[in-house]
C-alpha cells in the first residue's frame, strides 16, 4: 500500500471525515457530549467504517509505517499530516506544529491564516482542528465551515450542528500577540506558539511566522 494518501482519496469521503473529526476537541456544551458522540448524527454502516479504517490506514503496519497526507502549497511552504497509531501529527516545512491525540498540541492558526487555505477545501478541513479563534470570529468561520461540510455525504443534513460543536473546541482563552522579531504568539495552553511556556519552540515559531506572513496562499 502507498503510504502517502492522495487528497483525492479523502475528498467527500464520509468515512474519513467522520474518523478525522472524532480526533478534534469539539463538543456539544448543552448536551455535555464530546465530538465523537456528536458525530453519531452522521449515519454510516459501522462495520463498513471499521473495515475501511483498517484497510485505509494499513492497521497491520501503522506503528512502523504510518500513512500521511503531504503536499506543496507554494515554493516556500509545504505540509505533512501523519496518521500514527495513537495520534495525528502536523508539520509545516518539516517543522512540527502540533498533534491530535493523547497529548494535544496545536500551532493555533489564526482565522485569517486558515482562510488563506480555503480554496483547497480538504486542506482547510484538515487544518481546522489546528486553529484558534476568538468568540467574535465564530460566526464568520461557521459560514465557511458549514459550506465545506455540506460537500461531504451524510454531513450535509447536520453541518450547522457539527460546525458549532467543532468551533466550540477552537475558541481560545487568550488573544494572539505580535512580538517584535518573532511575530504572532499567544499564551494558550498546549500551543506550539506559546513561547513563554514553551521557549524551545521560539526558533521554529519565528521561522514559520515569517513564512506564513509572506507566503500564505495568495
Amino acid at each position: 500500500m502507498n503510504k502517502q494518501i492522495a487528497l483525492q482519496e479523502i475528498n467527500e469521503n464520509t468515512f474519513f471525515w467522520k474518523f478525522y473529526f472524532c480526533w478534534s476537541r469539539g463538543y456539544d456544551n448543552e448536551k455535555e457530549i464530546n465530538i465523537d458522540e456528536v458525530l453519531e448524527v452522521v449515519e454510516i454502516d459501522e462495520t463498513e467504517s471499521y473495515e475501511w479504517e483498517w484497510k485505509f490506514f494499513n492497521q497491520n503496519d501503522i506503528e512502523e509505517n504510518p500513512r500521511y497526507v503531504a503536499g506543496k502549497i507554494n515554493d516556500d511552504l509545504n505540509y505533512a499530516i501523519e496518521f500514527a497509531e495513537y495520534e495525528i501529527n502536523f508539520f509545516l516545512n518539516d517543522i512540527y506544529i502540533g498533534n491530535l491525540g493523547g497529548h494535544f498540541e496545536a500551532w493555533f492558526f489564526t482565522m485569517d491564516e486558515l482562510l488563506s487555505f480555503e480554496k483547497y477545501p480538504n486542506l482547510f478541513l484538515l487544518f481546522l482542528p489546528m486553529t484558534g479563534i476568538q468568540e467574535s470570529e465564530r460566526d464568520i468561520l461557521k459560514v465557511i465551515t458549514v459550506k465545506h461540510l455540506n460537500a461531504i455525504p451524510e454531513f450535509e443534513s447536520h453541518s450547522e450542528y457539527i460546525s458549532d460543536c467543532i468551533l466550540n473546541g477552537l475558541v481560545m482563552q487568550s488573544p494572539f500577540l505580535e512580538i517584535n522579531n518573532i511575530g504572532l504568539s499567544n499564551a494558550e495552553n498546549h500551543s506550539v506558539r506559546n513561547i513563554t511556556d514553551y521557549p524551545h519552540y521560539k526558533k521554529d515559531v519565528t521561522k514559520l511566522n515569517k513564512i506564513l506572513k509572506n507566503n500564505l496562499v495568495c
